[in-house]
């Protein structure tokens, strides 16, 4: 009992202490939210820090804390990333770092100044990468570049570099080893042995000759070159002996017998893959296989690829001819205006008069027995005329059904355009041997206009058409004897091939329909007078007129740009070779100052 009236006698003390706390709490979030309306968030900060300490356990001051610190860090990285995007990398990291420190644990602010140090490492290797360059050391430079982008794959300065770099050595593989410049040689042999002739050429030109095992000791030669470059000569020896060469290095030549055994040992061949976007890769290889001779492409229809494996001077013919091959197919935007004028007019005129009258007897109470039948009279049969009727009737209507659909279309391909409804036809089908069983089939018919279209797009922007047009209608329901509802469909079809320039518009008119219809009740004799006739009949004319007018209006969307001559032509060697340019002899590089023709004799 005495517990209980001490804590009794605190309770009071307590409330106010708590009620002070609440009071003292508000006043540093009004006082700290001023300075965050101000744009002073981190002296807000430093107030809501100095409160907590005061009054730890507010959880109006830990809310308000923890709101302040999110506002500062998203916008001290949001200037961050502004920094970074102009180029002032230092000061993006100073506004990271100070995101940091407000808050410790921020993922985002973390991640900003990783962001920022894979940055100045991609500079640093796109800097160690071009200076490699320029002292002449690509494939280092290369290595650089690869190890750079492992760091930053997306790196769009790093990409680039190296798609440069990667192009220059394929250039450079494609091109092979070649013979290094000298002076122009003149050759002067009759009948010569073969090697005499590569002795001298060694002796003069400096270059290195190593002949395969299988070169005839006895093979012979005349030329007579007058001023020629070395690897023309080369070339020309080589291929009047039925002799192929090798260059393996700028000051080596091997030269070996021109067999196929000997090719296959010797020839360098290099793997292209070509990944199609519009050409059919089957119809590609055939093209290579008929132009090129290679053998056995592979194809990949999934991915539209096709691999080759070959020599660089049949790559470098493939490359041509896929990039003549690989075209967008030209489209076209086909406007097609659709218009169906119907117009009816029915009109009914005159008196129709009753044709026939009924007799009927009227029956006696007990009903009709022989004896009643001589009783008959006026007075017991019945007789009931139909009613005269006067016709004053006249009706007129005109319908347009216009539709104007576009449809885009590919070169050679056809289109179809279909509006209108389907009607449901059912077949019924029943067993000879089961009368109970019967089934029903429902098939659809469309009714509506269809148009197919199929464009043949030319080069000189103009498009040829065939255009098929049909428009039916529902004439009327006929219901069959089984009880089986039909019906009877009108139709009128038109096809013709247009030739338009781009944007010419074509009308296509005259599917007319005109029917009339007349038909008239007349009493006999009085009916046929020409004037009072009128008078004693009824008459009606039904007169019903559709035309249809179809326009159409080609755009074209996308056409095939006609190559130019050096695109379209080019050599391609002999029957027996594939060659990028003929067997000639170029002009050779002017000597240096002061240096003569190296004479050969």
């Amino acid at each position: 009992m005495l517990h209980r009236r001490i804590i009794l006698k605190h309770v009071p003390a307590l409330m106010v202490g708590l009620l002070l706390a609440a009071c003292g709490a508000q006043s540093v979030r009004t006082e700290a939210e001023t300075l965050i309306n101000k744009g002073k968030f981190e002296q807000a900060l430093q107030t809501y820090e100095a409160g907590l300490q005061r009054y730890p356990d507010s959880v109006e001051l830990r809310s308000g804390l923890i709101s302040a610190q999110e506002t500062l860090v998203g916008r001290l990285l949001k200037s961050a990333a502004e920094l970074r995007v102009t180029g002032r990398d230092g000061e993006a990291e100073q506004m990271a770092q100070r995101a940091l420190a407000i808050h410790p644990g921020d993922e985002r602010a973390k991640a900003m100044l990783l962001e920022l140090a894979r940055d100045r490492r991609q500079a640093a290797a796109l800097a160690s990468a071009r200076d490699l360059l320029a002292k002449g050391f690509s494939e280092r430079a290369l290595l650089v570049i690869e190890n750079a982008l492992k760091d930053s794959p997306r790196s769009e300065p790093l990409l680039a570099l190296q798609r440069q770099l990667e192009l220059e050595a394929r250039q450079a593989e494609l091109g092979g080893a070649r013979l290094s410049e000298g002076r122009p040689v003149s050759l002067d042999f009759r009948d010569a042995n073969l090697r005499m002739v590569l002795e001298v050429l060694t002796r003069n030109s400096g270059i290195n000759f190593v002949l395969d095992k299988d070169v005839r000791q006895d093979v012979r030669t005349t030329v007579f070159l007058r001023q020629s470059r070395l690897d023309d000569a080369l070339e020309l020896l080589t291929a009047t002996s039925q002799l192929a060469y090798k260059v393996i290095d700028p000051t080596t030549v091997l030269i070996y017998p021109k067999t196929p055994e000997k090719v296959r040992e010797y020839q360098d061949l290099m793997i292209r893959a070509f990944y199609l976007s519009s050409a059919d890769v089957r119809q590609t290889a055939l093209l290579l296989k008929n132009m090129l001779k290679i053998r056995d492409p592979f194809i990949d229809e999934k991915i539209n690829l096709i691999v080759i494996r070959e020599t660089p001077q049949t790559i470098r013919l493939a490359e041509r001819l896929i990039a003549l091959h690989d075209l967008a197919e030209p489209e076209v935007m086909m406007e097609v205006e659709v218009l169906e004028i119907k117009r009816a007019s029915l009109t009914e005129l005159g008196i129709k008069y009753p044709d026939g009258f009924t007799l009927t007897p009227i029956a006696p109470a007990g009903g009709f027995t022989l004896g009643n039948v001589h009783k008959l009279n006026g007075d017991t049969i019945g007789v009931n005329v139909p009613p005269v009727t006067l016709n004053l009737h006249r009706d007129v209507g005109d319908v347009n059904i216009l539709a104007n659909p576009k449809i885009r279309a590919r070169n050679r391909e056809k289109a179809k355009i279909m509006i209108g409804d389907k009607l449901p036809v059912v077949t019924t089908t029943g067993n000879a041997g089961n009368s109970n069983f019967i089934s029903e089939s429902v098939q659809y018919v469309d009714v509506g206009l269809k148009l197919d279209v199929e464009p043949n797009i030319s080069l000189d922007d103009e498009v040829a058409i065939k255009v098929g047009l049909e428009v039916s209608s529902l004439v009327r329901e006929i219901k069959t004897g089984a009880g089986s509802l039909v019906y009877q469909i009108g139709t009128r079809t038109a096809s013709t091939v247009l030739r338009l320039k781009d944007g010419e518009t074509q009308l296509l008119a005259g599917l007319i329909s005109n029917e009339e219809r007349m038909s008239s009740l007349r009493v006999p004799g009085v009916g046929d007078l020409p004037v009072l006739g009128r008078l004693f009949s009824s008459q009606r004319d039904d007169h019903q007129r559709t035309e249809i007018v179809l326009s159409v209006t080609p755009r074209i969307v996308r056409n095939l740009r006609r190559p130019d001559v050096n695109q379209a032509e080019f050599w391609s060697g002999t029957e027996n070779e594939v060659r990028s340019r003929p067997l000639t002899l170029g002009k050779p590089a002017a000597p240096a100052a002061g240096a003569a023709p190296a004479p050969v004799a």
